[in-house]
């Protein structure tokens, strides 16, 4: 039933294992594509945390919300075990019903700090991929990210665009942030007016490319 969700999902998406791959590899899971497509095949059978990560991940990399129901849907009988076997639909209330106990007798948890972190890079991949800036190296956004300023967050207020965007136009360029590029240049010689006033130019025009090029592949 997952395998069969997942594959469908993906398709019917039209995005390729490696982005799915990409995705999950920006909040830090050591995903392949021969784990996924096994995944897919019904070879491979996720553990608990990967099961939990599969929605975030999937949202990202599929441009729309993804959630366990999706994974779960279906009416074919589940395997827990070799012997045990629950209705599909069974699992799917689990997921999706109401509480069994009245709520104010239940404490409510805080949410754990990388179900959070989860959630924040999905919505960053998101804002990325609808910026036409899907293909990016995550490598390079990773550096690009961590070594972000204020340059970084004063010309996206001035464009009037999400910081991920500067930071992902940036490792798109120069492989690194627009900081360290400002930094590297500043310390070649040259006035800042004149370095801040063409990086800025330069990380306009990547983006103004990156949404034509998206919207004309639509």
């Amino acid at each position: 039933m997952l395998a069969g969700n997942l594959r469908r999902l993906r398709e019917e998406a039209g995005t390729p294992v490696e982005e799915i791959v990409k995705a999950a590899g920006v909040i830090g899971l050591e995903w392949t594509p021969v784990w996924l497509t096994a995944l897919e095949k019904g070879t491979k059978s996720p553990t608990a945390e990967q099961l939990l990560a599969l929605p975030v991940v999937l949202t990202a990399s599929l441009g729309h919300r993804i959630t366990l129901a999706d994974l779960l849907a279906g009416e074919a009988p589940v395997l827990l075990g070799p012997e045990t076997a629950v209705r599909a639909r069974h699992l799917h209330d689990l997921v999706t019903g109401e509480p069994t106990h009245p709520l104010i007798s239940l404490p409510v948890p805080e949410p754990a700090p990388e179900v959070g972190a989860a959630a924040r890079a999905a919505e960053k991949m998101r804002e990325i991929r609808h910026a036409g800036l899907g293909n990016i190296d995550m490598r390079a956004l990773s550096r690009a990210e961590a070594g972000a300023g204020d340059a970084e967050t004063k010309l996206a207020r001035k464009l009037g665009v999400p910081p991920i965007l500067v930071i992902a136009a940036a490792a798109s360029l120069w492989g690194r942030s627009l900081t360290e590029e400002r930094d590297a240049r500043l310390a070649e010689g040259g006035t800042p007016t004149a370095i801040n006033r063409k990086l800025t130019t330069d990380l306009t025009v990547r983006l103004e490319e990156a949404v034509r090029a998206d919207t004309g592949q639509r």
